[in-house]
């Protein structure tokens, strides 16, 4: 909950500002690097005790260099609302003065801007956001020591006052922030690398003798590090602390989400957490979707499918439905087909689990089974407000298939997903649910289904390596990014002829073959043809699927 004015907050990019500056030779910005790494030091300390830089002068340049105000002096009085003397071990701890409220910030004194876990914590017990302000380290730790010499016990205080802990268990929060500095920082340090490598998920996994870090980046699992035994309960309880889990809690499974400023933008990240045999599990989903573009020629769909895409989008009525397994992109399909529909002639409504994609002129809704607001509900409300598009995130029973069938039926446009491998199968998992044959073949417009295939690395061709080394582009995998593989199936006469009979998902798939539909295998040979993916890649992720023609 920090407000810093410049993208670039790494410690490493102050010492290269300070180079650039002449404060710091070359050597000496390597002996930084090295000590901050190693002794864990606050980024203004390493460079105070090695003796590069004075303590104020130091001040003065991560105020120039951060764009953060430097503060002149502390106030002789400082306000009693705010400043609780029994909050001063954890202000000691980290080197931070709290000093008032000013247009919905909290404006403190720091010391080192680079330590976000502490200014976190503060701006989170006052519920307000951090507006920092540089100070020297030893004129904060003087300042501290004098309030604590001068001020009344914590027990004379008036518990009806607002201070900055509202009660121990707050006070006892505060205390683990400042023990466990290093862990704040791993976690912190975590999240970022993630968000810059393109992480879909950070994979937090207790084993008998380490922590592993993993990230899910282009579909496959990666590890990235691997943390001493001993610091998992810091790292479990900082993050259920950020996610505002309950911290007492290691039997059972939790959920929760976050948000945090990566690079001066504030990422939401869903967290799951289960026990397991060598201790508590998490998965950090990163619903980061600011570099995402929805489009659909840049999820790799060629220029027949688009045009037959947009067409079905122009329909008036009638069910679309993506399909795929888990992170196959279809929400990403779904969001870029709705985005063909946006208009100031249509009103458009989503009801989502959660909201993926904000969207300017889209009226959107999230479920919430805590107050009894599943998905039937929500499309039963959303269809009294006179919708022309509807985007369902899934399709996930009998009843919400009932009211997108019976939306359609009524003249609106629904979008949806669906847990089917084929575009046939949608069809008949559709059957499987309990909608009548007719009603499928009555406003089943078209059905997607589609695979994400990782891209060959355009820097090493798909080797893993260049110049020698490890592809920096790609790590070493061979692979960055990934583009779609698919088969559209749309309706015709003879197929809702088969689909009224009752004919099984092999014979629609079949009629669609016959009717000219592309399968989801050679779309992906065409890719190979042309040097986007490998062949590996598509046996990988098509091996099982059957159907090859």
């Amino acid at each position: 909950m920090n407000e810093l004015a410049r993208p670039d907050l790494s410690f490493r990019g102050f010492l290269a500002y300070l180079e650039n500056e002449g404060v710091l030779a070359a050597e000496a910005r390597a002996r930084a690097v090295n000590a901050h790494a190693t002794m864990a030091y606050p980024a203004d300390t390493v460079l105070v005790e090695l003796g590069l830089v004075k303590e104020a002068e130091l001040a003065r340049h991560l105020s120039a260099y951060l764009g953060v105000p430097y503060l002149a002096d502390l106030p002789d009085e400082p306000d009693a609302s705010i400043l609780d003397p029994a909050s001063l071990e954890f202000l000691e701890a980290n080197h931070l003065v709290p000093l008032e409220r000013r247009d919905g910030l909290l404006v403190a004194a720091v010391a080192d801007p680079f330590e976000h876990g502490a200014m976190t914590a503060l701006g989170f017990h006052f519920d307000l956001p951090v507006s920092p302000r540089i100070f020297p380290r030893s004129a904060i730790t003087d300042y501290l020591k004098g309030l604590r010499e001068r001020e009344k016990p914590a027990e004379t205080l008036d518990a009806g006052d607002e201070f900055g802990l509202a009660d121990s268990d707050d006070l006892d929060r505060l205390r683990d922030y400042a023990r466990e500095a290093p862990v704040v920082r791993f976690v912190s340090r975590i999240i970022q690398q993630a968000v810059d490598d393109g992480a879909t998920d950070i994979h937090v996994e207790p084993m008998a003798d380490h922590v592993r870090i993993r990230f899910r980046i282009d579909g496959m699992m990666r590890e990235i590090e691997r943390a001493t035994r001993e610091m998992h309960a810091g790292i479990s309880t900082r993050i259920k602390i950020m996610s505002r889990l309950n911290i007492a809690e290691r039997r059972l499974p939790q959920d929760g989400r976050m948000r945090i400023a990566v690079r001066g933008q504030n990422i939401d990240l869903r967290v799951s957490v289960m026990p397991s045999a060598h201790g508590e599990t998490f998965v950090l989903r990163i619903l980061d979707r600011s570099g995402v573009a929805l489009s659909l020629d840049a999820l790799g769909y060629a220029e027949d499918a688009i045009d037959a895409l947009r067409h079905l989008v122009k329909i008036p009525n009638g069910i679309v439905l993506i399909c795929g397994p888990t992170g196959s992109g279809k929400t990403t399909t779904l969001y870029s087909l709705l985005k063909e529909r946006q208009g100031e002639d249509i009103k458009i409504f989503t009801v989502e689990d959660p909201i993926e994609y904000r969207l300017d002129g889209v009226t959107q809704l999230q479920v919430d089974p805590a107050i009894d607001l599943d998905f039937a509900r929500a499309l039963r409300s959303v269809l009294r407000q006179d919708p022309d598009v509807i985007l369902v995130g899934e399709i996930r029973d009998r009843e919400s298939a009932q009211i997108a069938i019976q939306a359609a039926l009524t003249g609106h446009l629904v979008l949806s997903t669906l847990h089917t491998n084929t575009a046939a199968g949608a069809l008949t998992r559709l059957q499987d649910m309990g909608i009548d044959p007719y009603l499928i073949s009555a406003t089943l417009r078209a059905s997607v289904a589609q695979r994400l295939l990782r891209k060959s690395c355009g820097r090493c061709g798909g080797s893993g390596t260049s110049e020698g080394e490890a592809c920096k582009t790609c790590h070493g995998a061979g692979y960055s990014g990934r583009t779609v593989t698919y088969e559209i199936l749309t309706m015709s006469p003879q197929l809702a002829a088969s689909v009224n009979k009752g004919g099984s998902e092999q014979q629609l798939r079949q009629l669609a073959r016959a009717e000219g539909a592309v399968s989801m295998h050679r779309h992906a040979d065409r890719l190979v043809e042309r040097g986007i993916t490998s062949r590996e890649e598509v046996g990988r992720v098509l091996e099982f699927e059957g159907d090859e023609g």
